[in-house]
Order: structure tokens, then sequence, then C-alpha cells
């Protein structure tokens, strides 16, 4: 049967009704949807700005210790050691240190509180820290008006325990919340010139907050335990220092100036007190540090406390260049002569460092006397009043052992008295009795030796209260060895030195020489055998070290190109050879060492790059120095140096490493 229309027009109403129900729907739920993902965006924005204020605290943190590691890049502190030690005492809340024994821990410290105080002016606990690092040294970090005051807050909210101090912030309408202080655990006395305070780096916890949202984000640190290492660094892994860098004070006063030139080879650290004049292509193996006193300087104007007379740079065929007028950067300068077209590709002054040059390098004076070596070998070692006409070193068997010969002849009760002493790798002294037997030796109260029980037992020092004529190799100068291979040797004296023989190491740790290769390169003196443990150091500290070459008529002497396997200092005088400007060219001076002297010591004389009297150079820095082993007792710096170390390594600064982010906290 065939619909009617009211029928018809019902459905299609109906219809409609459906599908305006269905679109009704529709936009309902596409309205749901837009508000959530509209409500999901902010929330989400939230969620990041909390996750980026977070990360900006953890930051914060690092930042800060990356100032602290730049601070203490800078750190040097006065020769003087009594307050060194009174700021020592105080990082411990003493008011001296206690006598303890090498290696002895000297204070724990709280971990809760640690140096903090809520006191104003100069925290004494941190005065250590004030003093070392100056107001200039914040100055160049971007901490502007640094007052002591100044600075010994930002060394106690640093150390300030697991307490910490609030490093909160904000950023893009967030904020963050963190507090944080390394935590020290204590001062430990690793023997008479060192000493560290070891803490710790905690991890760090910062929490972000951005409206309801709120994100955690936990850094761990990548070296939990570091050292605050203040010591006095011994002067022997230098290849070359000189506190002048003239010949003498008539040549300082005349600026008759050092020159290095292409002949030039160093491989270890060389450093200058004064500026440094360089021709030609000289090569430096080594860390270059120069402090940059003017010639006339050095003293209370340019000196370990102050360096107002400093004038950071150095000469280039004989033109001073100001660190910032040196080209093409200070890092590797080079000079041309005027009209000169070809240097661009082929600087006529060149010089190499290898591993870095600073022009701007604290001063570090030399010690004016040797009580510190008299006093080592009152006690323990082979102390000689007056003068020295002779004195052997030299390798030798005594009744089947392997012994290092000592061997000296004193004339201070107006008498010649030689005295004949050995000692094998257990360091018991023997002596040569009257009767040509050997026995033990004992140490007498006057510091003499005498055949008797128990053996004296010998730390390595020998201190002359006078000169030494004559220090030799005595049967083995021509070939053999000066230095038993267990043997360490210090020879101290106030006077002069003169040494007249070759000096060799039974073990060297080095052979040969640097050579410069034919396209301007250099190849350093291989120096394989690092795990020798021969070693001698020889200190005048008030007079020379002088070279006797053949002709000076001598009943010892050196020969043509000798060896000398030995640091050696003048305190006060120089390095030299005696006679450098007379007689013809004798070939090389052969050193596997070091050199530290007041003066710079002449050597021989040339003309052009020909060698016409005495003795050219050919040094090689004993590299075992900078690995710690070190004549003993040998002389340490006057300046107390502050710096961050892992064990034996230096520090740049402590890092933190992000590893664990926390999403707790989600609105």
């Amino acid at each position: 049967m065939r619909p009617s229309d009211r029928t018809q027009g019902a459905t299609l109403i109906v219809s409609l009704l459906f599908v305006m129900l269905i679109l009704a729907v529709i936009m309902s739920v596409t309205a749901q949807v837009t508000l959530a993902t509209r409500r999901s965006s902010v929330d989400q924005d939230a969620i990041l700005r909390a996750q980026f204020a977070a990360e900006s605290g953890a930051a914060r943190v690092q930042a800060r210790l990356r100032v602290m590691g730049g601070l203490l890049g800078s750190a040097s502190l006065p020769p003087d050691g009594a307050q060194v030690m009174s700021d020592l005492a105080a990082l411990c809340g003493l008011s001296s240190l206690p006598t303890a024994a090498d290696g002895a821990t000297l204070c724990t410290l709280n971990p809760t509180t640690g140096l903090n105080s809520a006191g104003g002016g100069v925290n004494s606990r941190v005065a250590l820290l004030v003093n070392a690092v100056g107001q200039q040294a914040f100055q160049d970090a971007g901490i502007t008006g640094a007052t002591p005051e100044v600075r010994s807050r930002f060394w106690s909210d640093l150390f300030s325990g697991t307490q910490g101090v609030p490093l909160n912030g904000d950023q893009d309408a967030s904020t963050y919340a963190v507090s944080y202080g390394l935590k020290p655990l204590a001062v430990i006395r690793d023997n008479a010139t060192q000493y560290r305070l070891t803490f710790e780096v905690p991890d760090v916890t910062v929490t972000g907050r951005a409206g309801t949202a709120t994100r955690t984000v936990r850094v761990r640190s990548n070296l939990p335990t570091l050292n605050l290492t203040v010591s006095q660094p011994s002067l022997a892994p230098y290849a070359l220092l000189t506190n002048h860098h003239f010949n003498s004070a008539a040549s300082e006063a005349g600026q008759n100036r050092i020159t290095f030139t292409s002949r030039t080879l160093f491989s270890g650290p060389v450093h200058t007190n004064q500026q440094f004049m360089f021709q030609g292509k000289p090569w430096f193996g080594g860390a270059v540090t120069s402090a940059g006193c003017p010639a006339g300087s050095l003293g209370p104007q340019c000196d370990a406390i102050s360096k107002t007379a400093a004038q950071p740079g150095a000469f280039f065929a004989g033109t001073y260049r100001s660190v910032a007028d040196m080209t093409p950067s200070p890092d590797a300068p080079t000079e041309c002569a005027t009209g000169d077209a070809n240097c661009a590709a082929n600087p006529g002054v060149a010089p190499t460092f290898g591993a870095g040059v600073n022009w701007d390098s604290p001063v570090l004076p030399l010690p004016i006397n040797s009580n510190n070596q008299q006093a080592a070998a009152q006690s323990g070692g082979i102390a000689i009043a007056g003068n020295v006409s002779s004195l052997s070193l030299y390798r030798d068997t005594v009744g089947g052992q392997d012994v290092q010969r000592v061997s000296f002849t004193s004339d201070a009760s107006g008498t010649p008295v030689t005295t004949q002493l050995a000692f094998g790798a257990d360091r018991r002294l023997r002596i040569l009795a009257p009767d040509g037997n050997w026995q033990d030796a004992t140490r007498n109260p006057d510091g003499t030796f005498m055949p008797g029980s128990p053996a004296a037992t010998f730390n390595g020092v020998i201190h002359v209260g006078g000169n030494v004529g004559s220090l030799n190799a005595g049967p083995n100068a021509a070939a053999g060895a000066a230095i038993a291979p267990f043997a360490g040797v210090t020879l101290a004296a106030t006077g002069d030195i003169d040494i007249t023989s070759d000096l060799r190491y039974a073990d060297p740790p080095c052979s040969g020489a640097h050579i410069r290769n034919a396209d301007g390169t250099v190849t350093p003196a291989p120096c394989t055998n690092l795990n020798a443990q021969n070693i001698l150091g020889i200190y005048a500290s008030q007079g020379n070290v002088n070279l006797i070459r053949p002709g000076n008529g001598r009943a010892t002497e050196l020969g043509n190109d000798p060896t000398i396997h030995a640091v050696l200092m003048a305190g006060q005088g120089a390095v030299q050879v005696d006679g450098f400007n007379t007689g013809s060219a004798l070939g090389s001076v052969n050193l596997i060492g070091g050199v530290i002297e007041n003066y710079y010591g002449a050597f021989g004389t040339t003309s052009g790059d020909v060698q016409q009297t005495g003795y050219s150079r050919n040094f090689v820095f004993d590299p075992r120095t900078l690995a710690g082993l070190r004549p003993p007792y040998f002389p340490n710096a006057e300046t107390w140096t502050v710096g961050l170390y892992d064990g034996a390594t230096p520090v740049a600064e402590p890092r933190l490493r992000g590893d664990t982010v926390s999403t707790a906290g989600n609105p």
C-alpha cells in the first residue's frame, strides 16, 4: 500500500532530528577533545618550563664550581711559612697545628656545617683561601668589589657542608630551588711542605616549578672526593729556572740580555722571574712561564707578594712586545723584520711552545740558604764543617755488595782529613777503618763518623759548610758511574761547588740529545727508562756551581763534551763554566737533569751560530722529577701553592654529570 504523505513527512522529520542529534554529539566530542588538547598543551608547557628551571639550577651549581676552579688556578701564597701554618691551623679551628708524623690526619671537620660561618668580617676558617686568591682574580672571574669580606663569604658558602647555602632562582615564569655546599672532611699533613684539605663533592638535587608542575633533576659528581693541596713545590722539576735572566748583575744593569736562539732546545718546564728574549726558532717541549719583571725591578715592586712593576711580555729580536702586542697571538707569537715579504710563511722569529706559555706567571723566589739541607744532614746525613778540597761520588763493590762510595777530604781542623764512607741499598753506612777494613759506621755528636755499632743510616743529604773544591767521580771519572742504581744523593754547600769530572748515573733515564730535523721540527731525546731510581742534586746556596774546563791547571778537570747527570742549582749565584770566554771550543755539556739559578751563567761564546770558546748546552730534562722523583731534601720554592688534585693528578674544576631525571610531580 502506498504510504501517505503524512507518514512520509513524519519520517523525514525523524531523520532530520537524528542527523541533528548526531551532529550535536560530534560537536560536543570535538569540543571536549579541543579543550583536553588545550589543557594538555598548557600542562606540557608548564612541565617543560619546570624541567628547564631545574636544569638551570644544576647549571648554576656547576658554574659556581667552575669559578672555583678558575680562582684556584691563580692561587699563590706569599713566602711566609708562619702565616701559612697559622691559616692551616685555622682550617681546623685551632690556634696552632699539632705535632704530627707524615701522613697523619691533623683534624676531622664537621661535614654538616663545613667551614661556614654566620658572622661578618673574614671567617678565619677560610683565611687561607682569602689570602691565596686576591681581588684581581675575582675581578677577572666577573665578581666585582671582592673585598676580603666578600671573598670570605664566597669560600665560606662554597665549603658549607651538607647544609649548603640556598642558590634559588627564577626564569621564564618558573623557579628552581637548590641548596649546595662542598663537604670538607679532614686536614692531612703529607709532609713538612705539603698539606691537604680533603672534601667531598656531593650530588645535586634541584627542584623546578612552573605553576602546579614540578620537576626534580639529580646530578652526580664526576669525582666524588678531591684534595685542596697546599704545598711548597720542589724546584727540581725544571729544565731551566732563572731568577735574573741575565749573566750577571753587570749584564742586567747594561740590559745585555740572554737570547734563546734556534740552537735552544728545552724538553722540560722553563721559567724566569723576568722576561725572555727570542731569536730564530727556539723549541720548548715543556711549559714556558715568565713573571714579567723588567730588568732591575726584582724586589718589593716585583716579587712573590706584589707584581706592581711587572710587564708581561718578551723581547723578539731585540724588540719588546707586550702580551697585547704579540702577533698573531700570545700563545704562538712571531716577529718579522721590516720589509720581509716572506715572513708570513716563514717568520724570522718563531719560538715553539709545545706545552703552552704563560707571560704573567707568579714570581718564584729562590731560597737564600741551605739551612734545611744542613739540618737534614746533621740529623741523618753527612754534615761536614768547613771547606772540602775533594769530594768523590762513585759506584763500587765492597764485600761483594754494590755500594755508593762517598769520599771527602776536609781541613776544618787545620789538617786535611780524608773520610771514606759507603752505603748499599739498605742505606746503612760503612767506613774504611784505619786497618784497611770496612766496618759499620756510627755517627758522632759532632757529625763525624767512626767504626762502631749500630750502623748509622743515611738519608741522602751531604752538607758542606763552605766550598767544595773538586766534586768528581773518583776512579770512575773517565767512564764509570758516579751514582749507583739505588742511590739518591743531594750535595749542598754554602759556598762554591766546583765540578771537575763527568758525573754519570749507573742507570740513566734518558739518552742521546734533542735533534733539530731538516724540516725544522725537533725529535726529543728518548727518555724510556723512567723507572730508574738513581738521582743527584747539587745545590750551592750562596755560591756558584762551576764547571771546571780543561786548562785550569787542576788535578782533575772536565774534558771535551762532558756528561753531567744531575739537577744543578745556585740559589744566589750561577751555574756556569769557569773561564767560559777563554781557550777554544770544547763541545757540549751533555746534561740530563735541570738547572735552577739566580743568574743565567755563561757556558761559552759564539760568533753567529759557531761556538768559539767554552761549551754549548745539550740539556735533556729528566722527566722523572715531574713524576715525583726528587733528590732527597732538594730545595723547595719559597712560595706556597694551592691547587685541586684527584690523588696526584691536577684537576681544573669539580665536574657534575646529569644522569637521573625524575618525572615525579606531574600536575
